[in-house]
């Protein structure tokens, strides 16, 4: 297989200059300015892009609808920040942005050396190549001398050189700035491959002029488990935006859907419903909420199976088996704690 030649232009993030943690109370000061500054993909398609209505739509967007319904009541106090990936962590630590709530994979350098805190995993996935078909490309290992299209600032890189090391293999990186303009780099020949979380790739594939020239290799080189991440020393803030995704899944466990929540509030006698619902206690007010605060989230993106289902299922723009990102009791890894 003849590859390509190409200048690897750009600078790779591995290194980012990040300001002091911004240690304030997150959460009033949201409540305060009555508006929730929400950091996304700069153009995602299933986690963050535009509709033809100027819409943000996608996954990590209903989770900063979720987010504004939690903490002000309303899931439309959200003032969409689309970032650049080597630019997201820079904006959270300054305060650009209150919580990173875009394709952000969850690493021990970053958990443990940027300032910052990632709640546990709303999406499970893996990276994986995609190449020119006519390069009569079928494996990875077949990408020995290849030029690839990587994501600046991210972790891609260094985990196709740790791969591409242990296989005593070698590559070229080619370093783009934004998502979108990875896809559009890779289709103009410059590079033989580019690498990108699975769903990526194959929403990447579907957009090509001619998908048909383009496959996606089955190997996985790595784990993503990727997360929303708030700023370190805010703990209250943190708890916050933690327990919202639990409350997701919780609402799935419990059959609670954005169609009957107000049913379940008014009717259900079931303890644990009633309390997860506000109905009973004073959890939301104790964390300096609305008691009924998951009643407003359910209410505005609905439970986490609605919001896969309309980002990646039947009702998004390509079809994705949730595999891992199913409930525990459906064979995947989503799995919420008590409710008390």
């Amino acid at each position: 297989m003849r590859l390509k030649q190409v200048m690897v232009a750009g600078v790779t993030a591995g290194t980012l200059m990040l300001a002091p943690a911004v240690n304030a109370d997150t959460l009033e000061d949201v409540q305060e300015a009555g508006e929730l500054k929400c950091g996304i993909s700069d153009n995602l398609p299933g986690f963050s892009a535009l509709n033809d209505r100027g819409e943000w739509i996608g996954f990590d967007t209903d989770y900063c609808r979720a987010f504004s319904a939690a903490v002000l009541g309303d899931p439309d106090k959200v003032d969409y920040k689309p970032i650049a990936f080597n630019q997201s962590f820079t904006a959270l630590q300054s305060g650009e942005v209150d919580v990173l709530s875009r394709s952000v994979t969850y690493t021990i350098s970053r958990d443990t050396q940027l300032g910052m805190n990632f709640i546990p995993p709303t999406f499970y996935t893996g990276q994986g190549f995609m190449a020119h078909a006519d390069l009569g490309v079928e494996s990875v290992h077949d990408l020995d001398g290849a030029a690839i299209c990587v994501l600046a600032g991210s972790v891609t890189e260094r985990y196709i050189a740790d791969y591409f090391k242990a296989h005593d293999m070698s590559f070229d990186a080619v370093p783009v700035e934004t998502s979108g303009e990875t896809r559009e780099v890779y289709e103009s020949g410059r590079c033989d491959a580019m690498s990108h979380e699975l769903p990526s790739l194959a929403m990447a594939r579907s957009r090509m002029k001619d998908p048909e020239a383009h496959v996606v290799l089955p190997e996985v080189i790595a784990k993503s488990y990727e997360a929303p991440a708030v700023r370190e020393g805010d703990d209250r803030w943190g708890d916050i935006i933690r327990w919202v995704h639990f409350a997701l899944v919780t609402a799935e466990e419990l059959g609670i859907t954005q169609e009957n929540v107000d049913e379940h509030a008014e009717t259900s006698g079931n303890p644990v419903v009633r309390t997860f619902l506000g109905v009973d206690g004073n959890i939301g007010e104790e964390m300096g909420l609305s008691n009924q605060w998951t009643i407003d989230v359910i209410k505005a993106v609905g439970n986490y199976g609605e919001i896969y289902n309309r980002s990646f299922g039947s009702g998004g723009i390509l079809e994705i088996e949730r595999g891992m990102n199913d409930l525990y009791e459906n064979g995947g890894l989503l799995y919420a704690p008590s409710w008390r």
